[in-house]
């Protein structure tokens, strides 16, 4: 489970990054939420940048995405991912490493 105290770590579809992804905030809410998610490489290559993040929620056909995303280094924050509906929430970063495109996908649980 995704809160303040418990970050979680996942790798890419393809296995070209491994992402480990927290709460900027104590717990997950519904509403805007923002996201601190570093990726590391699983094999040598370039720094990976993060793209896009992106939530779904196929039930109900919702689609939400991160409304800004910046870097301070080795750390990416996704600003105001508006998850504004309770229920399971199926988030799916964008991630680009040298010439290839990759994603990380993971569920989230917003009450």
């Amino acid at each position: 489970m995704l809160d303040g105290e418990r970050s979680l770590s996942r790798d890419s579809e393809h296995g070209l990054v491994e992402a480990s992804v927290s709460l900027e905030s104590p717990k997950i809410s519904r509403g805007p939420n923002d996201f601190a998610i570093t990726l590391r490489a699983l094999a040598d290559a370039s720094a990976p940048t993060l793209m896009s993040v992106d939530a779904s929620m196929a039930a109900h056909g919702h689609r939400a995405s991160a409304a800004n995303i910046v870097s301070d280094g080795q750390t990416f924050h996704a600003l105001d991912l508006d998850l504004f509906m309770s229920g399971r929430w199926q988030i799916v970063l964008g991630v680009e490493l040298d010439a290839s495109s990759d994603q990380v996908e993971f569920a989230l649980d917003v009450p």
